[in-house]
């Protein structure tokens, strides 16, 4: 197993670019970033204001805009393509199945149902053992690795002849496609600051509505035109066109993950970038990586956590508050008798909303409202189905809000952070088996009323629990004061300034 290496230490930042650490040349601001003390003055005016809540900052320093874009250019970029292939490859399926699978494959009763729980099982195996791997091997390694593989999987499934073959390939698929939502959100909280990380995270989630509704279009042309070519069937020629969208982008992995910063060795960040990037994060008020390394008694400590047990059960409340469990509306035009074309293509508004209310952070509201006009179903007017199928997406945003709250709920332990990350998707996932068997077979189809009653429920128990949620972070807040108070180190806990040195066995700052 290669250890990390460290993130280019023992090089003094350069001051001409504004990495100085001198206690003269650098001033903390009041949103708690650091400017060099010859930057602009704050500009106060109302297009300044609006970009600011839109994205970042315009008033940050130049070097400090210049280190965010290479971010965004390489990081931000890489993650969002990837998390499209992995959405792309997971819904995959159920274009496929209502464009002719399910006739190849002689698939009948909730088939489609237990496909989706074959993938859900090799999804949550893999991501508690990926997320502490990557924090002693390097990311850029395992996680291009595993995205490789999954879209050679879903060349393979093109190719299957039974249901049984159909379940391998899933199980497969999910397997490596498990590690890679919490190994990102655990890399992306792991290099922006509080007033960057929500926007990136939800751009980053948000990209899940795009692959659903690219699919639907995707499957939709596949159908028309390649249907029969070379001898494969248009649902055959959707899973091999999706393998080759997928692998170059599991490719560029392994140049554009960065690491951590404590480790990265990115060809695109300089030296001092490398070393400022760590002590921006530590500056914000988060422990860098290896502060509070594994050890024998840190699981049991996790455990005892309210984070643990909070964090974990609304994520599971996030999830079956989305009525995601079936691709319901397909399956009601599908009975309705419309073409292929059609059942493929309508439900992509669907995404389309979840997409747009993802980037206006829409609450839970609509889709609440959604599910109890489906759970009443029978009703004069058909406008309205159509109407309450498309809102019931307004909640797709919660999720990408959601993670992104989880650093600054454990500032304190970078490997918590990853941990929680990891197990609350799997906790969530394993949970939504028995959930969706029980509310969601696809025999249901396409009435699901006990479905959508559920999920309405747990959108207001989901409220619930973000308010009980803000209560303990609030609390957890007071408490770190009062520590800090007692020890003699008031508010400030920045480090100190000077050359920074890298602890090789902790990959800490010392």
């Amino acid at each position: 197993m290669d250890s990390h290496e460290t993130g280019k230490p023992g090089t003094r930042p350069d001051a001409s670019k504004g990495y100085s650490q001198d206690p003269i040349a650098v001033k903390p601001t009041e949103d708690g970033s650091v400017r060099s003390e010859d930057s602009p003055p704050l500009k106060r005016g109302f297009w300044n204001t609006v970009r600011r809540h839109i994205w970042d900052d315009p008033d940050k320093p130049e070097h400090e805009k210049k280190f965010l874009l290479k971010l965004d250019a390489y990081l931000l970029s890489y993650t969002c393509l990837g998390y499209f292939c992995k959405n792309l490859d997971q819904a995959n399926i159920n274009n496929a199945y209502v464009s002719g699978m399910k006739e190849a494959l002689h698939m009948e009763g909730s088939e489609l149902t237990y496909a989706s729980n074959v993938f859900t099982a090799g999804y949550v195996i893999s991501q508690l053992p990926t997320v502490i791997l990557v924090s002693k091997l390097r990311p850029s390694y395992v996680i291009p690795t595993l995205e490789v593989l999954w879209a050679i999987f879903t060349f393979t499934s093109a190719a299957v002849k039974t249901v049984p073959q159909l379940y391998a390939m899933r199980f497969l698929v999910g397997l490596c496609e498990g590690a890679f939502f919490p190994c990102i959100i655990y890399l992306i909280a792991s290099w922006y600051k509080k007033d960057e990380r929500a926007k990136r995270v939800t751009l980053f989630y948000s990209t899940a509505s795009l692959s659903h509704m690219f699919s639907g279009y995707l499957q939709a042309g596949v159908y028309q035109n390649l249907d029969g070519a070379l001898g494969h069937a248009g649902w055959q020629w959707l899973f091999i066109v999706c393998g080759v969208i997928s692998l170059p982008v599991g490719v560029i992995g392994y140049f554009f993950n960065p690491d951590f910063p404590e480790t990265t060795r990115a060809f695109y960040l300089t030296k001092d970038e490398a070393a400022y990037a760590s002590r921006r994060l530590v500056e914000d008020g988060y422990k860098p990586l290896g502060a509070a390394a594994w050890d024998r008694k840190k699981l049991f400590k996790i455990v005892l956590s309210w984070q643990f047990w909070v964090l974990s059960l609304g994520y599971f409340f996030v999830q079956t508050s989305h009525p995601n469990g079936q691709p319901f509306m397909a399956l009601w035009l599908k009975s309705e008798g419309e073409s292929i074309e059609r059942v493929n293509v309508l439900p992509t508004g669907q995404s389309a909303i979840g997409f747009v209310t993802q980037a206006l952070i829409a609450l839970q509201a609509g889709s609440v409202l959604a599910c109890i006009i489906l759970a009443v179903w029978d009703f004069p007017s058909k406008a309205l189905k159509y109407f309450a199928m498309y809102i019931a997406y307004t909640s797709s945003g919660v999720p990408g809000i959601y993670y992104s709250w989880f650093p600054d709920l454990m500032p304190d332990d970078h490997e918590m952070r990853g941990f929680l990350t990891a197990f609350s998707n799997v906790f969530s996932y394993a949970n939504n088996i028995w959930w969706t068997n029980w509310l969601w077979k696809t025999a249901y189809a396409p009435r699901f009323h006990a479905a959508f009653v559920a999920t309405a429920v747990m959108g207001v128990v989901l409220v619930l629990t973000a308010f009980l949620m803000h209560f303990l972070q609030g609390r957890d807040a007071k408490i770190r004061a009062d520590r800090e108070a007692k020890e003699g180190e008031g508010a400030n806990t920045r480090v100190p300034n000077g050359a920074e040195s890298l602890d090789p066995n902790t990959h800490a700052i010392a």
